[in-house]
């Protein structure tokens, strides 16, 4: 099978909010992360999609505390390392309340996290993101014009790997004013070197399949080189990231970050269960998946 008709699966096993009270099987110290990796990898992820936790397990904006989870992935695992440039909100671990305290120099700063990640994500805009299970309140996530001019390049000069966040229609037209003017290089907004996720469910677009079947083409037509992975959150994750791998994404998303669920409505046992469903799933649809060697030469810069 040509490697184009493969479908990658990125697993994000943490979240930024997730607790062991909420998800017992969660990975919190970097060593657990390292073994979770390996599960994961040969469940058939060949990307890990990371948030890391400090001394209280609350979600962490620290480079050293990402670069002792990039350490210890390495020392079990071959996948392809992924971190959140935006962080994630935090919960805080006395008073349970979510907030989120990053700046735009907190951000940039994880993008200097040694050892080097492969990949960092990048949101375009804002989002007034909303938390499934959790009471609606505002937690907005915004990257402005002007971050993205300096955390671009910052990464693409490091021969890293970009995921585009793409919450809604608008991002995906901002992400065509970026490339105009030259932000990605010669290439444009093409793998090897970015890729668009469609990020759906979060409190910009919904996720639904109408949805999808626009964004998706909407994506084909702005960028018809660009790789596509499609996430979907709550209940909702699972036909959409079924009918995404029919549409001939290249990547799907699966994970407690998303859902805790499987397609059957049960509560998964751990993150690599849910991955070996969505290699059945592709299976089943004549998508065979790709290795860490594969995705590599998919997505990353040469």
């Amino acid at each position: 099978m040509d490697l184009i008709d493969k479908l990658a699966i990125v697993v994000a096993p943490t979240g930024a909010l997730n607790t062991r009270e909420n998800v017992p099987y969660m990975a919190y110290t970097a060593e657990e992360q390292a073994q979770e990796a390996r599960r994961c990898e040969e469940a058939g992820a060949p990307i890990y999609h990371v948030h890391v936790r400090d001394d209280k397990f609350a979600n962490s904006g620290n480079p050293k505390d990402y670069g002792k989870l990039v350490r210890e992935v390495r020392k079990t695992s071959n996948a392809l390392i992924q971190i959140g440039s935006a962080i994630g909100p935090r919960r805080d671990p006395d008073t349970g309340d979510i907030n989120y305290p990053w700046t735009p120099e907190d951000r940039l700063a994880v993008m200097a996290t040694e050892p080097k990640p492969d990949m960092y994500s990048l949101k375009i805009g804002a989002v007034e993101l909303q938390i499934p299970g959790e009471k609606y309140s505002n937690v907005g996530l915004r990257n402005s014009p002007e971050f993205l001019r300096k955390a671009i390049p910052l990464i693409l000069g490091a021969k890293q790997c970009i995921e585009l966040e793409i919450f809604d229609i608008g991002a995906l037209h901002n992400a065509k004013k970026l490339e105009k003017e030259g932000l990605f290089g010669e290439s444009g907004l093409c793998s090897p070197g970015v890729y668009l996720h469609y990020v759906m469910g979060c409190g910009a677009q919904p996720a639904t399949l109408k949805q999808l079947m626009y964004i998706f083409d909407e994506g084909k037509r702005l960028f018809p080189r660009a790789r596509v992975c499609v996430t979907a959150v709550g209940e909702a994750c699972w036909p959409v990231i079924t009918v995404a791998i029919l549409l001939g994404s290249d990547m799907v998303r699966i994970g407690i970050e998303d859902t805790k669920k499987l397609g059957n409505g049960e509560l998964a046992t751990g993150n690599a269960q849910m991955v070996q469903e969505v290699a059945k799933i592709a299976r089943t649809y004549g998508r065979e998946l790709a290795s860490v060697e594969e995705t590599r030469q998919m997505l990353m810069p040469v």
